[in-house]
């Protein structure tokens, strides 16, 4: 479920995540360093505005896996992010994300990134996105439908 997810969003495949592990109501993944993605050259290191999309998408993911097999669009609320470090020049990051609660309209989730060469993150965060149930989200996402 995870994979056809990341597919079927265009921006989660020109950012090559790499889903590693799904449970039930979280998701680890890799964002690959890409050149393409580097903020600045002289640093060589992905982008802030990129950690950022990867981990708002995994908190996607995490809502998506908590509410399985039920579908809902989850669009985002607020996300605050910490960036704790800078991010290793040259290496992939790997994300986690975990929905630790829903309310009937509200899905929170909270984040963690780590260079791929360290096990100290580079970044914490929390999120809140709104919870809809759309009648045929299943079948847009599976790529059935237009949305």
């Amino acid at each position: 479920m995870c994979e056809r997810y990341v597919e079927a969003v265009r921006h989660s495949r020109e950012l090559g995540i790499e889903i590693l592990e799904a449970r039930e109501q979280s998701v680890r993944a890799r964002l690959p360093w890409q050149e393409r993605l580097v903020g600045n050259p002289d640093t060589n290191m992905i982008h802030g505005g990129a950690i950022f999309a990867f981990l708002d998408q995994l908190g996607g993911l995490a809502n998506a896996l908590r509410v399985f097999p039920v579908f809902e669009i989850t669009p985002t609320i607020d996300f605050r992010i910490d960036h704790l470090r800078a991010p290793t020049p040259g290496k992939a990051i790997f994300g986690e994300a975990e929905c630790y609660r829903l309310s009937d309209h509200i899905a929170f989730v909270k984040f963690e990134a780590f260079a791929e060469d360290s096990d100290e993150p580079i970044a914490t965060g929390l999120a809140t996105y709104m919870r809809m149930q759309v009648d045929n989200a299943a079948t847009v996402v599976a790529g059935e439908g237009a949305a």
